[in-house]
């Protein structure tokens, strides 16, 4: 038996998930989505699976809100980060719903509604910088496949709050309605991430072989363009954050070439921007190759 659409539609949000979206609808047409999925259960021997991705779940919740096949096809892992989800802004969500999705091409902020998008939800009107920080995002960050939750994003975040102005923190507090944490130092977490995932910056910042003092200046440079070294900061300690960072790839790269191996950058996934895991293995793997041939001729 076809499942029909409920009688009153409900729009689906960019990236909604299908609990999100279940409940909504349900409730849209004066229902819960537990009776729903219990009378297709009783009538259509709908799966017993307490699974929320279950495949006919979500393939019943697109019927029953006519929506298209690429409905709550949302990633939930991106180039190996998790995707997190989140409230939707709550200016995008009809009054007096809410939703919630997973939204990869994105940062923290609507730009629509121009709207911070965490806990809590404010009005960024008067703190542009943000604004622009979210379409360095959706122009650099998104197309590297960098998403909210992962490691490199928190250390960015981590990196600014340490390192960032007084006197700019307590500046831009005055023009956000609830000065959280996140949302203050939100441009100078962006432009890090753009940094700390830069090809050129990694090729060269992370080279085993290149001299320390060199990878440190470039380190020092990068960082206090963005969070400059003044007297009510303490910058100093972001730059130790980013060259804790490089350093241990470094190590990663060197250690991985004397076993002929590519570097397995699972702690900060950002190798993947590089040269570093685009060039064949060196070091033993490729001196027990030659020592192969020599051995045959």
């Amino acid at each position: 038996m076809k499942i029909e659409p409920l009688p009153i539609p409900t729009r689906l949000l960019g990236g909604e998930v299908v609990d999100s979206y279940a409940g909504r609808h349900a409730r849209r047409n004066g229902l819960r989505a537990d009776q729903v999925e219990a009378a297709l259960r009783d009538v259509l021997k709908f799966p017993q699976s307490k699974s929320k991705r279950h495949p006919d779940r979500i393939a019943a919740w697109r019927a029953l809100g006519d929506l298209h096949e690429r409905a709550f096809t949302e990633p939930e892992i991106v180039a190996g980060d998790w995707v997190v989800t989140r409230p939707l802004c709550s200016k995008c969500v009809p009054h007096p719903d809410q939703a919630s999705g997973r939204l990869p091409w994105m940062g923290w902020v609507c730009l629509k509604h121009r709207r911070w998008m965490g806990d809590p939800q404010v009005d960024l009107a008067r703190f542009g910088e943000a604004l622009v920080a979210e379409r360095h995002w959706r122009h650099t960050l998104a197309p590297r496949d960098v998403v909210v939750a992962s490691p490199v994003l928190r250390l960015a975040e981590e990196a600014a709050l340490v390192g960032i102005s007084k006197s700019a923190t307590e500046e831009r507090a005055e023009r956000v309605s609830v000065p959280s944490p996140g949302v203050l130092v939100y441009p100078e977490t962006v432009a890090l991430a753009r940094v700390l995932t830069r090809p050129s910056f990694l090729d060269l910042a992370c080279d085993p072989d290149a001299p320390g003092a060199q990878r440190r200046a470039l380190v020092e440079r990068e960082v206090y363009r963005i969070l400059p070294d003044v007297e009510d900061a303490e910058a100093w300690r972001a730059v130790a954050r980013a060259w804790t960072m490089v350093t241990d790839l470094s190590d990663l790269i060197r250690d991985a070439r004397l076993v002929g191996m590519a570097p397995d950058d699972g702690k900060y996934n950002v190798l993947r921007y590089s040269r570093w895991l685009a060039q064949p293995p060196q070091g033993l793997g490729r001196r027990a190759e030659a020592n192969r041939d020599g051995a045959a001729g």
